[in-house]
């Protein structure tokens, strides 16, 4: 009996339990290091593990903790008493003989499936407490290579636990990874950087969830007084931190979010599991989303022709008062009889988007970020892929969640500026966002000042400027068609007080000679606006000068009105 007491207190001795009062806390146990794609091998067990270290400085009792992907879990039925400074595999049982030779290793029935590309871990203890729980992607790896299979995902630090992206990579160790033993990346790596708030989203009028770049110190987060919002309606009634990654916060309104209002949401003196305090990046809209209809969202910009080696990209432009939802929002293509063709959900959680902003759609932001002058790079949102876009000429569509169409575009390349010389690379842009989509004339190329294409932001050829009162007019004065997006063309606009007429619009030179015919019996509505390139009826350039615009209209009663207009044509030398 006394050699079995003597034992028993040289075990606590060395490996003190958790008492009752010593709970297990948030970080205390990590998972350090996990393999989600086991094929092809490079040296490890063909079976995915997730490795966890113990930091606590004390013995724990691993008896009913568990482990999930988000989905799906698997609780530990046994004791396992995990020692301080210590690692445990854990694996399914079938491989937990193949990694006992590694280290200290436990297999579990039920062992969460690890997505390959992305997904979820968490470690909760008994008591349902979160302890340590990841959210990966495939970009963590920072290797292409290495995240085709075979090497498992290392922690860096394990006093940063709470960084994600910055604080794993890839093992360096030749058969793919360290289980059982000390990461092959280990080193300092300390979070210096504090929180950025993201976004907001909304669950109705009074329930909004504030998303952050990292988890959040819990008590910072659930003060309420450490929220505001412009306009001013007083701090929320409650701020509640979400786990298990605890970087978002639900918090409830003291009065219902009014439609066609758009707040701003600042936070202050909040900090992360580091202590580190707010970065400067602390406030974001907010607005309670409202069904699209048609012409609320539309597209606005196109590339369709890409070189051999790149992508193509959609921008989308909110041109109504509405705070929507991309969420309830789909792309699709129509087929060869014209049926559409494979809605795609925009983004597959709640994303606000609001009055008077771009974004745009491709499958390779890092490809369009490195092409283009991507203005606002959080505005540009890969899709797993977008509708086929043939380089000549395609269809493409917006529809709500009701299947109505929000706006449709039947492209061509011949919208391009005709003295372009390759179209390859160069994207289509909408001049005027309150024109007609399906109107030639309110599409040209990107200019070459700006790189050939505006992602995310304004458009080199954007017109929105105060539109001219006069019956007729000639807008700019003087242009230059050089595809520099400034003033590359010349507009006639219409402003009529009556419907049901038709135009015939000559240009004619110095010399009184007719050099263009820009249109033959239009009708036309009360508004609008004809184009002009500075090219001659064959599609060459004219020369520089002073260029007379006659414009006739005819009623269905046989009345004329004749309209006379002066352009210069001017080019850069």
């Amino acid at each position: 009996m006394i050699p079995r007491l003597l034992t028993l207190l040289f075990f606590l001795s060395r490996f003190p339990l958790c008492s009752a009062g010593q709970s297990a806390m948030h970080y205390d146990v990590l998972i350090d290091e996990f393999l989600a794609d086991p094929s092809p091998s490079v040296g490890l067990p063909g079976s995915s593990f997730i490795e966890l270290k113990n930091i606590s400085g004390r013995a724990l009792n691993l008896r009913n903790w568990k482990l999930s992907n988000g989905n799906a879990g698997a609780t530990f039925k046994k004791d396992y008493i995990l020692g301080a400074d210590s690692f445990l595999i854990i694996c399914p049982v079938s491989a937990e003989a193949a990694y006992s030779t590694f280290g200290s290793s436990m297999g579990i029935t039920g062992f969460p499936a690890l997505n390959h590309d992305a997904g979820e871990i968490i470690l909760s203890s008994d008591e349902g407490t979160v302890i340590h729980a990841i959210q990966y992607d495939g970009t963590w790896f920072r290797n292409d290579l290495k995240s085709e299979g075979g090497w498992s995902l290392e922690m860096i630090d394990t006093k940063n636990p709470c960084t994600g992206f910055d604080n794993w990579t890839a093992s360096t160790q030749l058969n793919g990874g360290t289980p059982g033993m000390p990461n092959s990346v280990s080193s300092e790596n300390p979070d210096l950087q504090g929180p950025d708030l993201l976004r907001s989203t909304c669950d109705d009028s009074v329930h909004i969830l504030a998303i952050f770049s990292e988890p959040l110190d819990s008590f910072s987060a659930a003060t309420v007084s450490n929220y505001a919002f412009s306009p001013d309606m007083g701090p929320p009634l409650d701020a509640i931190p979400i786990p298990p990654l605890y970087d978002r916060v639900s918090l409830t309104l003291k009065q219902p979010l009014p439609p066609d209002q758009v707040y701003t949401l600042t936070v202050q003196h909040m900090s992360d599991c580091a202590a580190n305090e707010m970065t400067i990046y602390n406030s974001c809209k907010l607005g309670l989303p409202q069904i699209p209809a048609s012409g609320d969202l539309i597209f606005n910009e196109i590339l369709f022709n890409p070189p051999s080696y790149g992508y193509d990209y959609i921008e989308l432009f909110n041109r109504s008062r509405k705070t929507l939802d991309l969420q309830q929002v789909f792309l699709a293509g129509r087929d060869g009889v014209g049926m559409v063709k494979d809605p795609q959900k925009l983004v597959s959680v709640p994303v606000l988007f609001f009055p008077g902003e771009y974004l745009a759609l491709t499958e390779n932001r890092e490809w369009v970020i490195l092409n283009y002058n991507v203005e606002n790079p959080d505005k540009l949102i890969r899709m797993g892929s977008l509708p086929s876009m043939p380089d000549d000429h395609g269809t493409i569509l917006l529809l709500n969640e009701a299947g109505q169409i929000l706006d449709e575009l039947s492209y061509d390349h011949h919208w391009h500026f005709p003295l372009l010389a390759n179209e390859e690379g160069v994207a289509l842009e909408r001049i005027n966002p309150d024109g007609p989509t399906q109107y030639a004339d309110n599409w040209c190329s990107a200019a070459s000042s700006a790189g050939f294409g505006t992602p995310t932001y304004r458009n080199s050829a954007s017109n929105t400027e105060q539109e001219s009162t006069d019956l007729i007019s000639a807008e700019p004065k003087i242009f230059s068609p050089d595809n520099d997006g400034y003033q590359d063309f010349c507009f006639v606009k219409f402003h009529l007080a009556e419907t049901g007429l038709v135009a015939n619009i000559s240009i004619y030179d110095i010399n009184g000679r007719m050099v263009r015919q820009l249109t033959n019996n239009s009708t036309l509505g009360r508004e609008g606006r004809f184009r002009w390139d500075g090219l001659d009826g064959e599609m060459n350039p004219l020369p520089t000068g002073h260029y007379v615009i006659c414009v006739d209209l005819f009623s269905a009663m046989g009345k004329i009105m004749r309209y006379k207009v002066v352009t210069t044509l001017a080019r850069k030398f």
